[in-house]
Order: C-alpha cells, then sequence, then structure tokens
C-alpha cells in the first residue's frame, strides 16, 4: 500500500508526494520546486520520479530544479502537452508503475487538451479535472470533453481516493449555492446549513 503526503504551495496547490516504506518517492505535479525539496530533505527520501497531469506553470514549475537535483530522475507526463522536460510521454489506457502499484493513465481532455489524470491503488490523481464539490475550468478543451473526462471519473469504484491539485471546496460550494440558491447542500457542523441534515 502506497503513502500519500500533502505538499500545500502557492495560495491553494497541492502536490503530491507518494512513497512505501524504503525511502524513495515520486511526486505529482511539482509547480514550486522548494517545498518538496525541503520534504525530501527532511524525511530522507529518494526522488524516483515525476508525474504532470498537464502542463500549467503551477503544476511543471518546479519540475527543472527537481531534475537538476536528481538527474536521473523520470518525468511522466501527457504525450500531447509541451511539457520540455518530459523523458516519459503517456496517453490514455498507458500504465505507469509506482513502486509495486500500476497506475493507468487516463485521457482526461477539457481543462486543457491533453490533460491526464492518474488511477492505482484505489488512488487517482486527477490534477485540475475534478475538486471537491467541483470540476476544472475550460482553458483550452471543451464543455463536451469536460464532461466525458468527468464521466470517466464517476464510473471509479466508490472507494476510489481522490488527489485533486488545488483546495478549491469552500469556493465552489459558495459558486454552487450562488448559481442553484434552491438546491440545499447539508453539510454536517455547518452553521449555514439550511436545512436539518
Amino acid at each position: 500500500m502506497l503513502t500519500i503526503k500533502s505538499i500545500p504551495a502557492f495560495n491553494d496547490n497541492y502536490i503530491w508526494l507518494i512513497h512505501n516504506n524504503d525511502n524513495h518517492c515520486v511526486v505529482v505535479d511539482p509547480g514550486d520546486a522548494a517545498p518538496v525539496l525541503e520534504v525530501i530533505n527532511a524525511d530522507g527520501f529518494i526522488l524516483d520520479a515525476i508525474l504532470i497531469t498537464h502542463h500549467h506553470h503551477d503544476h511543471i514549475g518546479g519540475v527543472p530544479e527537481l531534475v537538476r537535483q536528481f538527474p536521473s530522475v523520470n518525468v511522466v507526463g501527457p504525450e500531447h502537452e509541451p511539457i520540455p522536460t518530459l523523458t516519459h510521454p503517456v496517453s490514455d489506457g498507458d500504465f505507469v508503475e509506482i513502486f509495486d502499484e500500476k497506475f493507468m493513465v487516463l485521457g482526461v481532455e477539457g481543462h486543457t487538451k491533453g490533460h491526464i489524470a492518474y488511477i492505482g491503488d484505489e488512488k487517482l490523481f486527477c490534477g485540475d479535472t475534478l475538486f471537491s464539490a467541483g470540476c476544472g475550468r475550460l482553458f483550452e478543451g471543451t464543455a463536451e470533453q469536460m464532461f466525458n473526462s468527468l464521466q470517466k471519473l464517476a464510473a471509479l469504484p466508490d472507494e476510489t481516493e481522490v488527489y485533486c491539485a488545488h483546495e478549491y471546496t469552500a469556493s465552489n460550494l459558495a459558486f454552487a449555492l450562488a448559481v442553484e440558491p434552491r438546491n440545499f447542500i447539508c453539510i454536517p457542523n455547518v452553521d449555514t446549513c439550511k436545512r436539518k441534515c
């Protein structure tokens, strides 16, 4: 079983660090190298691979420095995205091995044209496709692509743990209530709940 550690970055990004029982790790969407290096150095990890979901700077900005610090690191990412540091391009249906677990690559276009996600060990690393109470903005893709991508994710088993790349929960819920004020959201122990749960 893999262990996941969150590394906060910028205002609301999550960089995910995956490790098992030894001192090796993989990071997902490292937009900033500094907090990743801080955790790696503090915990004595060796970086084996970097997984990228899409090409936006807040997801790849730290990759060049991490590659400089760990020259043999594998940089895995979407085949159809402009990522200059990529060593292993992947696309929908490919598999990536993380330690002893196989992760399948899912094409989840919409936020960007070539956005991908990684699913394995009952864990989903979905970048900017899915968030708590929302989904990613359409920068390059179409609404139809995003809908199809969300349908793929909705079909995953209920026990799947979702690791998204931003903390947007509060703003997504506020937006949902503004857009659909009669669609009551009931969250236990929240003062703004408009009806009894």
